[in-house]
């Protein structure tokens, strides 16, 4: 380890760490790979982080703070746990691998900030508080669960292309209602919009009715 402070920034490592997952992936993420990013020796980027692992908690630490600032401040809790699916996932589609970032990291403060603040969304209504860790816990979950597929059919879609593979989609002769809805172009709501809405919806909607139960 360089005994003199290394003359690059632990914020240069953070961007060129962004710019690596976004161009190759978290797969392919690597020190030596970051090293030739930044043009630099390992020593230099230990002496930042001591660890890939301690990269990915620096990242997924970030991604919490930026959900953090555009989380909604008004609103009743189901209009602002809606609101804040779509801010999560628009923030996990803006940091590449933010949500296998997420998934792969011990929950720090940052953290702990993000899911009391979701937390508190859902405080006023009638719940008791294992229903309202559990259903924040299903929310945000699905919100990080559908970034991952996203990110993981743009991956697959690549490697197909890169591979010239003729046949990309299987034969659904033999599925008789896959066969239709494809048909329909119902598969074109994979990874939709539309598709993400549908979900948080449904979860609210299942919420929504476990209150008026009380």
């Amino acid at each position: 380890m360089p005994h003199r402070r290394p003359h690059i920034s632990e914020e240069k490592i953070i961007a060129a760490s962004w710019r690596l997952l976004s161009e190759h992936g978290i797969e392919n993420f690597t020190i030596r790979n970051l090293c030739k990013e930044l043009n630099v020796q390992a020593p230099t980027i230990y002496w930042y982080f001591e660890s890939k692992q301690v990269i990915y908690q620096a990242l997924a630490n970030l991604v919490s703070r930026e959900i953090i600032s555009e989380l909604p401040k008004q609103g009743d809790w189901r209009e602002r746990l809606q609101l804040s699916a779509t801010v999560i996932r628009r923030k996990l589609q803006q940091f590449p691998c933010s949500g296998q970032l997420l998934m792969k990291s011990r929950p720090e403060a940052d953290f702990m900030e993000l899911f009391e603040s979701l937390l508190q969304m859902i405080e006023p209504a009638s719940l008791t508080d294992e229903q309202k860790f559990s259903y924040t816990t299903h929310l945000f979950n699905y919100v990080i669960h559908f970034a991952v597929e996203e990110y993981e059919q743009r991956m697959l879609q690549i490697s197909l292309e890169a591979g010239k593979t003729e046949n990309a989609h299987s034969d659904l002769s033999p599925f008789k209602l896959l066969r239709r809805m494809h048909e329909e172009g119902v598969f074109n709501l994979m990874g939709s919009d539309e598709l993400f809405n549908s979900g948080v919806l449904l979860l609210l909607d299942g919420i929504e009715q476990r209150v008026k139960r009380v």
